[in-house]
């Protein structure tokens, strides 16, 4: 009786962390979207600001929606590396705290090939392989 226990624990952990590690992936992924977007939004308004630069009007009413647009940009950019910082901070918590059940999986997994999670672990320790890989890597150093 207790075993049946402790496999409905151990079960219902792994069902824990599969669920939470697919969310953390399909976040990753959108936020990785949205980077590019941010990029390209980037680039575009580089150009568009040195296209401003170049232009020689002597509107004041002009000189203040370009003021107001530079500090757009700049509030912008800095929310966007911050964003990019959480996100990252994120996933190396989240590989931190994961990392112990990986390792020994991938250590002793054949010897436990026979239980029903086999596959599910297997499959859970590819995908940490794959998000260790888009962590920058100064911090995959770190590990």
């Amino acid at each position: 009786m207790k075993n049946l226990y402790i496999y409905v624990a151990l079960a219902s952990s792994l069902l824990v962390f599969a669920i939470s590690y697919f969310v953390v992936l399909s976040k990753l992924i959108v936020t990785k979207k949205n980077l590019s977007k941010i990029y390209v939004d980037n680039f575009a308004l580089e150009q568009y600001i040195k296209l401003l630069q170049d232009s020689k009007s002597n509107s004041t009413d002009q000189e203040v929606h370009k003021e107001n647009f530079l500090k757009f940009l700049s509030d912008s950019r800095d929310w966007a590396f911050a964003y990019i910082e959480d996100v990252q901070s994120g996933l190396t918590e989240f590989v931190e705290d994961v990392k112990p059940e990986i390792e020994y999986f991938k250590e002793y997994g054949d010897i436990i090939s026979m239980q029903p999670n086999y596959y599910s672990m297997k499959k859970i320790a590819e995908a940490y392989d794959k998000l260790i890989k888009l962590l920058p890597k100064e911090e995959e150093e770190i590990k």
